[in-house]
């Protein structure tokens, strides 16, 4: 494992010198986040039947048909992304402003969100909605620890990025 200034790097992506890494919890973060919210819904759901009532107003059918779109949306940002930090290595670290980096600085973040939008909208559970809540709280907080530690790095270079592009929301349409 290697430290950064400030910022952490996988023990696989040690080598990688342009990444500029990130929260050190971050990661176990996310897999405990996605571990209680599935729990919860599942729990919500199936056992304690707390939103059982806003099941008969919603027809599943309908909650699908509102699903499958979301969630082909999610699955793109997030694997877009993901191929384009880890799967093509740069010389050194840049801002990365092409593809769906034009449109959102975290669309890896903004597509687990959807993920867990997706599922809030086909269970409707309360419990969900709740813990996707605090999702979006923690991936706010990623969000804000990571560009802290680009601007450190790229300085302006970012500073003019994050004016030009949202944190969490896409652009829809190129300027």
């Amino acid at each position: 494992m290697i430290i950064t200034v400030k910022g952490h790097k996988r023990q696989s992506h040690e080598h990688r010198t342009d990444l500029a890494g990130e929260y050190k919890w971050g990661d176990t973060g996310q897999i405990v986040l996605l571990l209680i919210f599935l729990v919860g819904m599942t729990a919500d759901v199936f056992v304690l039947r707390i939103s059982d009532s806003w099941q008969y107003v919603v027809p599943w059918y309908f909650r699908l048909v509102v699903f499958i779109p979301i969630l082909f949306v999610a699955l793109y940002f997030t694997q877009k992304a993901h191929k384009k930090v880890f799967e093509e290595e740069r010389k050194e670290l840049m801002i990365i402003d092409t593809d769906v980096f034009a449109r959102i600085r975290h669309p890896m973040y903004f597509g687990s969100l959807l993920l867990y939008l997706c599922f809030v909208i086909l269970s409707l559970s309360v419990i969900s909605l709740v813990i996707f809540i605090i999702a979006v709280i923690f991936y706010a907080y990623l969000c804000r620890y990571e560009e802290k530690l680009l601007l450190e790095k790229l300085g302006d270079q970012y500073k003019n990025y994050m004016n030009n592009v949202p944190m969490l929301f896409p652009k829809i349409r190129k300027p």
